[in-house]
């Protein structure tokens, strides 16, 4: 559960008001979404940290698992920077799936001798944002 806070606009702002006015519209009080959401008694409190300001003027951003409870649960949705917030679009972006870890076969029929000094292997790797490059370059013996 993330309660991070934001000073002004940004997206716990936009869920909070959106939220708010989607329970207003709904004639949903804070303690009947609670009950319905399975948070108890301190969900009441918990959903007014997101729907108004704290003494300091901040709000808390809903974790995912509480931001995706929140539209499935009570068919909230919501548009944020032009992306429309739903448990439609959040189930397709949890529905992706990384592979996992693959043997890869590198077939290579001439003899190679690391032990001599002829041979040469290099490995290379790099790790861009989501996912690892391996290069590998072999030069074999003559």
């Amino acid at each position: 559960m993330a309660n991070q806070t934001t000073q002004s606009g940004g997206f716990a702002r936009a869920f909070g008001d959106a939220l708010e006015a989607f329970l207003q519209k709904k004639q949903i009080s804070h303690s009947e979404a609670a009950q319905r959401l399975g948070l108890g008694k301190s969900g009441i409190a918990r959903l007014g940290t997101y729907c108004h300001d704290s003494p300091r003027g901040t709000r808390a951003t809903p974790s995912a698992e509480l931001l995706y409870l929140i539209c499935s649960e009570l068919e909230f949705e919501f548009e944020y920077n032009g992306c429309k917030i739903s448990a439609l679009t959040l189930e397709k972006r949890s529905k992706v799936s990384t592979p996992g870890a693959q043997q890869l076969s590198l077939p290579y029929d001439r003899q190679f001798n690391l032990t001599d000094g002829k041979g040469k292997v290099s490995v290379s790797v790099r790790r861009p944002p989501g996912h690892v490059e391996v290069s590998i370059s072999v030069k074999a013996a003559h």
